[in-house]
């Protein structure tokens, strides 16, 4: 197992090299969301992110969003009780943010799950490419990043996907690469996913989807290694971008009159032109983010798609 990171534990400024903002944002005093993509069966990488938070980065740790379903169950609401993890409802994360608390969030949620799958060299299409799919970025982070003012920071994690099977998804990936060699007229160099065939096409899978909307929380059934709930033993990398103002150029104009963390403007009731705007700007970065460090961590045939 593995992992890497590129942030750097400066005491003031965090200013990245190749840095896609043009403003200068010290993280170490924003208030902060920390958006991280793609969920994974088990998103072990978020219990890496308060191991690196909780020995380099204090400051910059905060709540854990958690489906309320989970907070529900036993033996895991205390685990995650423990990593200041909190239900993920519309009313509850913003109150945390107002509070001025970062918020580290998976945002493709249960949907993002059944598009997990563990790839291998026979799941690469007739490129030699194989894809890392996404749920396209939701409208409801975009919304709360506005009118709490916090900044929104990418960060994607490769491996996550890896470390199980799951039922839903087992072998669809090499099957849609198989079939994409006999189609000549498929468009490979979209990134809407329109060609994915990550979906679960058979019955248990569709009926697992199913339940675990319904109960907004996650329910597949899933194998690591030698058949067992053990994770393989994969490289993860997780990686951070830069910060992004949820409105361009006004971060620092607002400050939480509890913790002191600085912020951007509020907007109390953004418009779907605002939304739709910083969704762009969101999805562009997270895609930067991808193309910049997919050959250091060892995915340089990989694509990422939007589903």
């Amino acid at each position: 197992y593995d992992f890497h990171h590129n942030l750097l534990p400066t005491p003031n400024n965090s200013t990245r090299a190749n840095s896609t903002t043009t403003t200068t944002i010290d993280e170490d005093n924003a208030m902060t969301i920390y958006s991280t993509h793609p969920h994974g069966i088990i998103p072990i990488h978020g219990y890496l992110w308060c191991a690196l938070c909780d020995q380099i980065m204090p400051q910059r740790y905060g709540v854990g969003a958690l489906t309320d379903v989970a907070m529900r169950l036993p033996l895991l609401r205390h685990v995650m009780g423990w990593l200041s993890s909190t239900p993920a409802t519309k009313s509850n994360l913003p109150r945390h943010l107002n509070q001025g608390t970062n918020l580290w969030i998976l945002p493709g949620g249960v949907a993002e799950i059944f598009l997990s799958q563990r790839l291998t060299r026979q799941d690469m299409d007739h490129r030699g490419r194989y894809q890392h799919v996404v749920q396209t970025p939701r409208r409801g982070l975009m919304k709360m990043a506005l009118e709490t003012g916090a900044v929104l920071v990418p960060c994607y994690a490769f491996g996550a996907t890896d470390f199980f099977h799951q039922l839903a998804t087992y072998h669809q990936a090499s099957s849609s690469a198989a079939s994409s060699k006999d189609d000549a007229n498929h468009n490979h160099n979209n990134h809407d996913g329109s060609g994915n065939k990550a979906d679960p096409t058979n019955f248990v899978g569709k009926l697992q989807c199913y339940l675990s909307r319904k109960m907004q929380g996650g329910l597949t059934f899933f194998w690591g290694l030698h058949g067992t709930t053990l994770p393989y033993a994969v490289k993860c990398t997780y990686v951070v971008g830069d910060p992004i103002e949820p409105v361009a150029g006004t971060w620092g104009q607002s400050k939480s009159s509890i913790s002191g963390k600085l912020t951007c403007q509020k907007v109390t009731h953004p418009t779907d032109v605002q939304i739709e705007e910083l969704q762009r700007r969101y999805t562009a970065a997270l895609l930067a983010l991808f193309e910049q460090y997919k050959v250091e961590a060892g995915h340089a045939n990989a694509e990422l798609v939007f589903k």
